[in-house]
């Protein structure tokens, strides 16, 4: 179940709120504004959605979904897009290191499904969307918040409208579109560990069809995890980054808008925080057992030099002396152009190109032993062209909307790898290209029973080559492996697949206030390969494409003089060919395999609610059950019992804030959100251990924000985390090593910030 209360609902999906423009004649374009909150307001403004490209009042969009507008995010102090997961529902959205050295990539689930790693060789299960562009790609996906208009929690398989790897769901990000008012705003925060972020927009009318905007943003902060043996002791777990954007709308006619986007990122860290807390007592066959028998002692009782023991563990402390970091550079363009051939006819071309270049390293046994150190060196281009139909027909009975689509991704992730017993060098060069049609019909049987049914075909192609050979070995009677030799031949090998995904629903609406739904719905992620090679092969392990079928319904209800807005929804999930990243002792390193069948049911419960007199609540549960029904023999550890990694069956948050008119002095909202999260598997390799469950916990924001009189200047202060909980963000064990790797929350933090809007 998930229960949300959120006081003004400018919530908008890939939402966006129609406006007029003043200065052009008649024609209606998207524009995101959010109007002054009335201070005693006793009813909720009323929200439109696009999330089925066409405008719809939320209540009566029969989809389950959450949308946070930017100014939202503002008010919760909040810059980062990974804290969508404190706003919504049954989602995961976390920022994960998976047998690499990242430090920014997402790793996104939504009811139960996702994927977290950034390997090429496999596909996100959770749909990742910028201003209707897909991004291929979970390296760099943390955003950090510029211009953001609003982001958008698809629950569910999207794969109609959205296509493949949306089995999950989707995330879609809306920027700020130019306008015709002149406009500006900046803001600068300071915080704990030298934190300081500084904001500036602009949107500016070159001419009277001719319209543009700018961001700029700088995120610095000081890392927490120590790092004595590192170059001038830093610290790992900081930020350095910076972000550019800019977009240009052209409106020379009523019926035609092209928009032109682009953005620049640069992303810089001394590296993942995660620090290493124990050894497994069972690894007596791990490469940290062979080390300590080499200098005369045991795995868990070896006390001299050279010797790997506790000494080296820590949790707030990394003691790795090979360099860690994260180097990620990337920038992207776009277009679009939507063109009203008549008011029943909406043709639509949406034009991308992404490119992001990253160099990363870790050294994961955090000694100076050199147990496991992985780099990477990434290379990553996609294109994608998407050409759309939207209208409607039989006086506005018939609701439509069909495209083609396709999108090319290639580059290249070489890694070389040192291992206590040997060093190689991993990876390759991959391609990847798909095609889809699709299309979607809404129809008014009644002025009360809708039925809408769609499809989409797809296929998806996906080539491997990977360059991967020994560089060096321990040599006999360990590893005598001569160099060069070749882990598996240098050739292209292909993975190819082609699905259907259908979807039906069946809405009616009970009465003016009460909607209700049900939905049933496919969708698919694609096949692929395994990456990380470490035992010589003929061919590079595949895996299959992993499927879901979803039955879904719900109920949406806005009444109570337009007080309360509330939707439900349940959900049960067949999930086949589930798709696993798995270290066990029969790999040295990671493997993707499909590991079985699983069910996956729950429900979500959503709403908002206005008080008066400046009082709002807020709150969310949502349930996950997520557990397997069979499993192959291709993984060891893995029982019907072993729960879904980085997936808590209870999420919950709630929250308080108060509106205070402060008269010519402005107002004052002080606020408090507190966010829960049950037991998780944090294991990011799949195979549950005690020391990766990750227990329940809870915790609490509070801030206060002034907003002067004119609206034109405002202030806060903030503290995140104020219970100081330091919980377990991910973990990492592989019995080839037998160290746990973890990595905590910072924990408590503060900040001040100030801004300014004209």
């Amino acid at each position: 179940m998930a229960f949300s209360f959120i006081l003004n609902a400018n919530v908008a999906d890939a939402a966006t709120v129609k406006k007029t423009f003043s200065g052009i004649s008649g024609k209606k374009s998207v524009v995101h504004k959010v109007a002054r909150k009335d201070v005693n307001a006793t009813r909720l403004e009323e929200v439109t959605v696009t999330a089925r490209r066409r405008s719809e009042r939320i209540e009566r969009t029969p989809i389950s979904m959450t949308t946070v507008t930017g100014t939202q995010f503002t008010e919760r102090g909040i810059t980062s897009l990974a804290k969508i997961q404190d706003m919504a529902p049954n989602i995961s959205f976390g920022n994960v290191a998976s047998n690499s050295g990242v430090a920014n990539a997402a790793a996104v689930f939504i009811r139960g499904i996702g994927q977290t790693d950034f390997s090429f060789g496999v596909d996100p299960g959770v749909g990742m969307y910028v201003d209707g562009v897909y991004v291929g790609s979970p390296v760099g996906a943390v955003l950090n918040m510029v211009d953001i208009a609003n982001v958008s929690v698809l629950r569910g398989p999207q794969g109609t409208l959205f296509g493949r790897n949306t089995i999950g769901g989707a995330v879609s990000v809306s920027s700020l579109t130019p306008n015709s008012q002149l406009s500006a705003k900046a803001d600068v925060k300071y915080g704990t560990a030298d934190r300081i972020n500084g904001r500036v927009f602009f949107n500016v009318p070159l001419s009277k069809t001719l319209f543009a905007n700018f961001s700029a943003g700088s995120f610095m902060q000081d890392g927490y995890v120590h790092a004595p043996n590192q170059k001038n002791q830093r610290e790992l777990g900081n930020q350095d980054t910076q972000v550019y954007k800019g977009a240009l709308r052209w409106h020379p006619i009523d019926k035609l808008n092209v928009t032109l986007r682009g953005d620049w990122t640069r992303d810089r860290s001394n590296g993942a925080p995660y620090v290493t807390t124990g050894v497994n007592p069972n690894a007596t066959g791990s490469m940290i057992a062979l080390n300590n028998a080499m200098h005369g002692g045991t795995l868990l009782n070896c006390p001299g030099a050279g010797c790997y023991n506790s000494s080296y563990f820590s949790k707030n402390t990394n003691y790795g002396s090979q360099p860690d970091y994260s180097n990620l550079t990337s920038w992207s363009t776009s277009g679009t152009v939507d063109y009203e051939l008549s008011q029943y006819f909406d043709l639509k071309s949406i034009t991308a190109y992404r490119k992001t270049v990253g160099a990363f390293a870790q050294d994961r046994d955090s000694s100076p032993i050199g147990i496991n150190y992985v780099t990477d060196h990434y290379l990553e281009k996609q294109f994608s062209e998407e050409f759309q139909v939207n209208g409607h027909a039989l006086s506005n009975r018939l609701h439509y909307s069909a495209g083609v689509y396709y999108f090319s991704q290639s580059g290249a992730d070489v890694n070389p790898t040192e291992f206590y017993v040997e060093s190689l060098q991993s990876g390759g060069y991959f391609k990847d290209k798909n095609y889809a049609a699709y299309a979607q019909e809404t129809y008014n049987i009644t002025k009360k029973l809708t039925f809408t049914a769609g499809v989409r075909y797809t296929e998806d192609n996906k080539t491997f080559t990977p360059d991967q050979y020994i560089t060096k070995v321990i040599g006999a009677p360990i590893v005598s492996t001569p160099v060069g030799t070749r882990i598996v031949p240098y050739q292209s090998y292909h993975n190819n697949n082609a699905r259907w995904t259908p979807m039906v629903n069946l809405s009616y609406q009970f009465t003016p206030e009460l909607m209700g739904y049900t939905t049933f719905s496919q969708g698919f992620k694609g096949g692929g390969f395994t990456q990380r090679l470490t035992n010589i092969t003929n061919a590079p392990p595949s895996f299959r494409p992993e499927s879901v079928n979803t039955f879904e319904g719900g109920l949406k209800f806005y009444g109570l003089n337009h007080r309360l807005r509330i939707s439900a929804a349940g959900f049960f999930t067949f999930y086949d060919d589930v798709q696993l990243l798995v270290s066990d002792a029969t790999h040295i390193g990671p493997y993707y395999t499909n590991a079985g069948k699983a069910h996956i049911s729950g429900f979500e419960l959503e709403g908002q609610y206005a008080l008066g007199d400046g009082w709002t609540v807020s709150g969310s549960v949502g349930e996950t059950d997520a557990h397997y029904t069979s499993l192959t023999a291709s993984v060891q550890g893995l029982g019907l019992n072993s729960m879904f990694v980085l997936v808590s069956k209870w999420t919950a948050n709630a929250g308080v804030s108060k509106r205070i008119d402060l008269g010519q002095y402005g107002s004052l909202t002080p606020r408090v959100d507190a966010t829960y999260r049950s037991r998780y598997n944090a294991n990011l390799n799949a195979i549950m251990y005690n020391a990766l469950i990750q227990p329940k916990y809870i915790t609490v924001n509070m801030s206060a924000r002034w907003v002067s009189a004119n609206q034109k200047y405002n202030a806060m202060v903030g503290l995140d985390n104020a219970s100081n909980e330091k919980f377990m963000a991910w973990g990492s064990y592989s019995g080839s090593f037998g160290n746990y790797q973890k990595s905590f929350d910072r924990g408590r933090q503060w900040y001040i910030q100030g801004g300014v809007a004209f």
